[in-house]
């Protein structure tokens, strides 16, 4: 089979694709229009194994030649070179179209913040109710890499894990309901975390946004869970019975109120028809994720948090409000995505110290917004040492004297990083690895 990857990009994704089809004895390219510098530590080994790369332009010859196309979710769907593929993938389609899917408990979720985060717990509390649990999707682990796993486990007699949990970015179901045409795998629970606008640079609108999370829900899903102000919503624009859809709010504990960002974790499990004490139990051992509200170190009374996966304003908000009883140094900004910051005014007021990352939405939105309000802020700074060092300066100044104090150094940029940085996760290891140098 010729099999060409459109777009290998630098989570992995597009390798664990060609490495699947490789080792099939596929004939397999790859096109992206990144150089070789930015893809080199995902090239090398695919090139040496046979793969073709075409890197800095995409050529009509190549989707003329393919009997498929495995397509990065961060491709637009009407890239004009579409137009000329046979056949149109993503790696969940590739996956779902396996009769396999049959034995596992599907758990989908979706969501604008904290996918990963809820995802994650879910699994961890299946593993420790004594449940196998396997992860695939927008946090890193494709589901070709799934695959071949499951392939491996049936050549050699094992069983399939108990459950399957599937992050999903809304770009990630769209690209999985058109390859499939809407057939999605009937799935044990699908899980909607929050919403809030994002992505407003590539859509037209908020209400564009939903539609495609949404395409998630078929009427075939046993379980849903979603925000309670979108339960109505849900089951009016879905067809789903009202009995199916459970409300996130609702299903609160007093001992989870040390842990409300694994709200929806606790949720979704519920709806699995799991007891709610040994859900907390095994929440309460939950160690979280990087770069969401990750305890990097501390010193002298100085905790050190990032939480560069925080790309939209209200991301922030949720983390701030975690330490707003301490003293918080923040530093945020970066590039924008056509979002607005007024809803982390009050941690921009609030913060005894802002350093701001460089960037177009710092300059379009935070400045304008900073100046208006007449708050003091430091930059825009270039680089991740260059705001972390202003930052710590900061707290080791008028703060430190103060006996028993708890300072915070918050890294939640409420932005994209692409003006300064490869990704949200490489400003997040620039932040970590300057913590560890400095403590």
């Amino acid at each position: 089979m010729k099999v060409l990857v459109f777009g290998l990009g630098i989570h992995g994704g597009g390798h664990a694709a060609a490495s699947y089809f490789l080792d099939r004895g596929d004939e397999v390219r790859i096109t992206d229009l990144k150089g070789d510098e930015q893809l080199k530590g995902s090239i090398d080994e695919l090139k040496a194994r046979g793969a073709r790369l075409i890197i800095g332009e995409h050529r009509s010859e190549e989707f003329l030649w393919a009997d498929i196309v495995i397509k990065n979710p961060a491709i637009a769907p009407n890239h004009p070179m579409l137009a000329k593929a046979r056949m149109v993938i993503n790696d969940f389609a590739w996956l779902f179209s396996s009769p396999w899917c049959e034995e596992v408990k599907i758990i989908a979720i979706t969501g604008t913040k904290g996918k990963t985060t809820t995802s994650a717990a879910v699994a961890h509390v299946l593993d420790e109710l004594g449940y196998e649990a396997m992860q695939c999707g927008n946090m890193g682990i494709s589901a070709f890499t799934v695959l071949c796993e499951w392939e491996a486990r049936k050549r050699e007699g094992r069983p399939l894990p108990d459950y399957l949990v599937c992050e999903f970015s809304s770009w990630q179901v769209r690209d999985t309901v058109t390859a499939l045409h809407g057939n999605l795998p009937a799935m044990e629970v699908c899980a909607m975390t929050n919403f809030y606008p994002d992505h407003l640079n590539t859509y037209d609108s908020i209400e564009r946004y939903l539609e495609d999370k949404l395409e998630l829900f078929t009427p075939t899903v046993k379980n849903a869970v979603v925000p309670d102000a979108l339960v109505e919503r849900i089951g009016r624009l879905t067809g789903l019975e009202k009995r199916k859809i459970r409300g996130i709010d609702h299903v609160s504990a007093k001992d989870l109120e040390q842990m409300p960002h694994l709200k929806s974790a606790y949720a979704i499990l519920l709806s699995l028809g799991f007891k709610y004490r040994p859900v907390i139990n095994a929440l309460s051992t939950f160690q979280g994720v990087p770069h969401r509200i990750e305890q990097v170190a501390s010193k002298d009374g100085i905790i050190f948090i990032n939480d560069s996966a925080a790309t939209i304003p209200e991301a922030v908000h949720f983390t701030y409000s975690r330490f707003s009883e301490l003293v918080v140094h923040l530093i945020c900004g970066g590039t924008d995505k056509n979002l607005n910051p007024d809803v982390m005014i009050e941690e921009l007021e609030g913060a005894a110290s802002l350093s701001l990352l460089d960037g177009t939405f710092t300059r379009a939105k935070l400045l304008p917004l900073l100046q208006e309000r007449n708050i003091s802020y430091m930059g825009p700074f270039s680089t991740m040492d260059d705001a972390l060092t202003a930052s710590y300066h900061e707290a080791r100044g008028k703060h430190a004297e103060v006996p028993n104090l708890i300072q915070v150094i918050l890294l939640s940029p409420g932005a994209a990083s692409f003006d300064l940085f490869a990704n949200e996760f490489d400003r997040g290891n620039q932040f970590k690895a300057l913590v560890s140098t400095l403590v």
